[in-house]
């Protein structure tokens, strides 16, 4: 009788754990389909409320939670965009440089703390810069893009040894003394591109990190390619900026005074790498390996190299800061010719969040970003409150005075921010817009009349 006894209750026991680590199961199953749900219903009203076109992943404690894409990449294909779909990272590219870098040092075929003149010949005048001060954008040497806009031929693409020249024969005053002051470098990271070509014996950039990183980790759809190929790519999203005249979207280079994101698309180091959701992914699974890029290597990455003489918040290729939660965050945005682009790493909990976007939806995208981040603390996802100023762009070309009366009840409750306004009417008086720059200064007024 006891031994039936004690048989029942093991079986008993046995089902209970059973049943528990069942229950576990579809709780986990229904928390993640919750988050995947919130997220997409999130998204997907921010594309249909024109705020949002792109793709976007989440992690949560190293699990990927959501990932999806949204709208349409390529308008003239009207391909869909995927999270396979490859666009112009911009400034996101700079971690990617960083590491390249960080993985010659590995090598023992330079140092961080080498001076850069070293590997860009002795003709370069900057005789004090370091490698490390490049990274960490505490150089002080001037921006390139002014001088190049001004003097350039616009049917002329400029490349890396463009961008060096110009610092070797022009010298341009420097910003700041190396090493004192944090100024955001895009030359800084030009120069590191051409310093992994010199330390490598003339291997550049693109075959560099092909070979040691995109090859091993099957980053198959991250790539530098021309500016002029990227119209016709397959699944490739180039990117939109809003026209003011057509009311659409556009190539951004066809825009006034935007002739500079074609010549100058041939540097790289600084930007033009592209990728896609599912490889920036891969990537932040390979900064978590130490199989290839070592941990010492990634202390560096992650860590602030502030200046003497001034505040910094820069690692190498990365934001770096402390959340009291989640620990050090490392992040960075990026931004050129229509594309707005973001990723943020929480080292400590393995939070990840990607969110690629080719239409420069800039009046939304930071709210947006806040509003992932906080809901991987938790927090609810808010909505963006519509703009009236973005409403009036978009609705411009079909409206006329006699609508914006009834036009402005319709849209009443959106934020009407009259600075935004104002600056708007100041952009179509430059294009000659003579109508709706009418319209919109019977929009204020009505605007006023109304609070």
């Amino acid at each position: 009788m006891n031994k039936i006894y004690q048989t029942a209750i093991v079986l008993l026991l046995a089902l209970s754990i059973t049943s528990c680590n069942a229950q576990k199961k579809r709780n986990l199953k229904t928390t993640t389909e919750v988050q995947n749900d919130t997220l997409d219903t999130y998204f997907s009203k921010l594309y249909a409320a024109k705020m949002f076109n792109g793709a976007v992943a989440v992690k949560r404690n190293g699990k990927l939670i959501f990932k999806k894409g949204y709208g349409i990449a390529n308008l003239k294909k009207q391909n869909p965009f995927l999270t396979t779909t490859s666009l112009e990272i911009a400034s996101v590219s700079k971690q990617f440089t960083a590491a390249a870098i960080l993985l010659l040092q590995q090598e023992n075929k330079l140092k961080v703390t080498d001076f850069a003149y070293k590997y860009l010949g002795d003709d370069f005048p900057y005789k004090d810069v370091t490698i490390s001060q490049l990274l960490s954008h505490t150089g002080g040497l001037a921006d390139y893009e002014d001088y190049f806009k001004e003097n350039w031929n616009p049917e002329v693409i400029a490349y890396n040894k463009d961008i060096l020249n110009y610092f070797k024969t022009k010298k341009p005053a420097v910003l700041s003394v190396a090493g004192e002051k944090y100024h955001y470098s895009n030359t800084g990271y030009v120069l590191l591109a051409e310093i992994v070509s010199g330390a490598s014996g003339g291997v550049t950039l693109e075959k560099y990190l092909t070979k040691k990183v995109f090859e091993p980790m099957q980053m198959k759809s991250t790539f530098f390619m021309g500016r002029d190929s990227i119209w016709d790519k397959e699944n490739y999203a180039p990117g939109y900026m809003f026209s003011l005249e057509e009311c659409k979207n556009v190539i951004p280079e066809s825009l006034p005074n935007n002739a500079y994101y074609r010549f100058l698309s041939g540097r790289l180091g600084s930007g033009r790498l592209s990728s896609s959701i599912d490889d920036l992914i891969k990537w932040d699974q390979f900064l978590y390996d130490d199989s290839i890029f070592n941990a010492t290597s990634k202390e560096l990455a992650f860590s602030k190299h502030p200046p003497t003489k001034d505040s910094s918040d820069y690692g190498y290729g990365w934001h770096i800061a402390n959340d009291s939660i989640k620990g050090k965050i490392i992040s960075h945005t990026g931004s050129w010719a229509g594309n707005l682009t973001y990723i943020r790493r929480s080292i400590q909990t393995k939070d990840l969040v990607i969110i690629l976007n080719n239409t420069y939806n800039t009046a939304y995208i930071k709210e947006i970003r806040a509003a992932v981040n906080g809901f991987l603390n938790g927090e609810k996802l808010n909505f963006p409150k519509a703009k009236g100023s973005e409403l009036f762009k978009i609705d411009a070309c079909k409206l006329s005075i006699e609508k914006i009366p009834k036009w402005y009840m319709d849209h009443k409750n959106s934020n009407w921010d009259l600075p935004a306004l104002t600056s708007l009417q100041k952009d179509y008086v430059k294009i000659g817009a003579t109508n709706k720059s009418e319209m919109l200064d019977l929009l204020i007024k009505t605007i006023q009349t109304n609070k």
